[in-house]
């Protein structure tokens, strides 16, 4: 989950109970739990405040894209049913303060530091942000002016840290990786599902009907007009599917990977010999008959996302793995939720004004 601040946490002397969460001695020397703290990883003592700054940040930005009513939905977890909104948002919390704890702790191994502008623009956002507290949750949530600002320092640190991290070793994705193939699919299938969701594939005069249905599509594009590029037009290849009712018919946009896992080598190598605007011919496979028409054997705008969408993949496994890393150097036990207080987290409401 992005993260809109940086973070700094106030290193305080506390013992830690693992089954009984965060926990301090009272001048009687018993052992008393700290309504304040939400967990400790390492060194690191995680207060109620800094927690609140993490979450009331992210409660205004899924707000703003998704409305308050966001806070209703439940999300598919795994096998193991769902997950509430709330409950992700607040693991996802806990994991974002973890990751720029551990980054912050390697700031000094890349001679990291923030200059006079950087501080003097945290100052700034960490009084307007104090500013539009109110005083109950200032009360509450123990927050300073000061503790704001640490936050959001150690967040700007983190920032740099992982930038450093990707500039020593840049991510490079070529087209050639990222390739996505635009191509049309006039699919003249030759099988039935039953309400069973078994195959039953069409007898011999269903399936040579189909066949012959294939060859006079074909031959009908074969004769049809160019346009001004000399390519096919594709409007023709979609009303012929319009015509024979061809409802699995369609434009398909596919990496090489997917083509080859879903219509086999033999088409694979086929719509890689064409050239865009090409049709084939009559091309039998094991479901039926099929016309393609190649619209992009590299789809411009297609390739571009993929190619994004890959590098921050990327990116995201090479951070992980540097993180994950350098995590179990600091707090190799920590686990959510087992190593945060939940009863001093529950105290920090999501859903609630």
């Amino acid at each position: 989950m992005g993260k809109k601040f940086p973070f700094a946490g106030l290193l305080i002397l506390i013992i830690i109970s693992v089954s009984f969460g965060c926990t301090r001695k009272n001048d009687g020397g018993e052992t008393i739990k700290d309504s304040t703290v939400v967990f400790q990883y390492g060194d690191n003592i995680v207060t109620k405040a800094e927690v609140y700054i993490y979450i009331n940040t992210i409660k205004e930005r899924y707000e703003s894209q998704y409305g308050q009513d966001v806070w209703a939905l439940s999300l598919p977890e795994d096998d193991s049913g769902e997950i509430s909104m709330v409950d992700l948002t607040r693991q996802e919390v806990v994991n974002e303060i973890i990751k720029v704890k551990t980054l912050c702790a390697h700031a000094a191994d890349y001679d990291i530091a923030l200059n006079e502008k950087e501080i003097s623009d945290i100052e700034n956002d960490a009084k307007n942000f104090y500013d539009g507290l109110t005083d109950n949750d200032k009360a509450s949530m123990d927050m300073t002016q000061d503790r704001i600002k640490q936050v959001m320092t150690e967040s700007a640190l983190a920032k740099k840290v992982e930038d450093k991290i990707l500039e020593d070793s840049p991510v490079e994705i070529s087209d050639e990786q990222a390739r996505e193939t635009t191509f049309y699919d006039m699919y003249f299938d030759c099988y039935t599902i039953d309400d069973n969701g078994v195959i039953v594939p069409f007898d011999a005069e269903a399936r040579r009907t189909q066949y012959e249905q294939a060859l006079a599509a074909c031959t009908t594009l074969a004769t049809a007009p160019m346009n001004e590029n000399s390519e096919a037009d594709v409007e023709s290849i979609e009303k012929l599917s319009e015509y024979y009712k061809l409802d699995n018919a369609g434009e398909k946009t596919l990496t090489p990977e997917e083509i080859l896992e879903t219509y086999g080598e033999d088409i694979y190598n086929l719509l890689y010999s064409m050239k865009n605007g090409d049709y084939s011919t009559v091309i039998e496979s094991e479901y039926g008959y099929h016309v393609f028409m190649m619209i992009a054997l590299t789809d411009a705008d297609a390739t571009a996302m993929r190619k994004e969408q890959m590098t921050n993949e990327t990116i995201d496994k090479r951070l992980s793995d540097t993180i994950e890393k350098w995590k179990n150097e600091i707090d190799a036990d920590f686990t959510y939720p087992d190593s945060v207080n939940m009863d001093v987290y529950d105290t920090i409401s999501i859903d609630k004004e």
